[in-house]
Parts: C-alpha cells; structure tokens; sequence
C-alpha cells in the first residue's frame, strides 16, 4: 500500500476508499486491517467485496478494481455484507457496515494479496471528462 502511495505520488489522507482483499480468515482480515489502518488512519472508509462474489482467486483483483471503480463513479461505496461486529483489533478501522455511504472520493485503492506473497494495490483516479 506504501509502495502504490510512492508510486502515486500522492499522501494517504488522499485515499478516501480502500476495498480490502477480506476473504474472511480472522488472521488475515485483522492483519490487512492493522496494516491499514496504520498507512490510512482512522478516516480512510474501508470494505470488501468478496461477501457479494465470494473469492474467485484469479479474477478477484480485475473484477473488485472494476466494482470499485464503479462505485467511485456513483459517489457511493456498498458496506462489508454481514458484517455487525468489529473484531476487536479493528475498532479504530473505518469499516463500512449497514447501508453503505455516500461519498465523494477522487482517489480510492483496491487491493488484493496472494499466496506466496504476490501483493498488489491499485490506486484510481476518478475520471472528470
């Protein structure tokens, strides 16, 4: 995620959306969790997409970079889908639950991380044309 920011150019508090990898493993959630609610802090609103598709391994990235992208286009970003309790590491994280939100976000990241260590986060611009 620091690696994209770099890339990018651009500072953390840019990034108003980050759609977590999230396969629902306690270990891996709260890991992913911790890590970035350490590179975006409290205000960066986060979810996952797998609830809805479920985990469809080599597609997952193309199919939740294109999900999110849409979403920043319509200004509004769908919740984490069953999620009613944070995990106890996670209550700082801007986990989107209930209805979704409402938000205007330029710069949104999707990321999504594999085994044997092959991690990618992709960051998105919205389009103004």
């Amino acid at each position: 995620m620091r690696l994209a920011l770099k890339n990018a150019d651009i500072e953390p508090r840019l990034i108003k959306y980050v759609n977590a990898h999230g396969t629902g493993t306690h270990d891996g959630d709260i890991a992913e969790g911790v890590a970035t609610l350490n590179v975006f802090g409290k205000d960066t609103a986060v979810a996952t997409l797998k609830g809805y598709m479920g985990h469809t391994l080599g597609a997952a990235g193309a199919l939740e970079a294109q999900m999110s992208i849409l979403m920043q286009r319509a200004n509004w970003f769908a919740p984490n889908l069953n999620l009613t309790q944070k995990a106890e590491e996670l209550t700082d994280l801007n986990l989107i639950m209930g209805d979704g939100i409402s938000l205007d976000a330029n710069y949104i990241m999707s990321n999504n991380f594999a085994f044997g260590g092959v991690n990618t986060s992709l960051i998105f611009k919205k389009f103004k044309g």
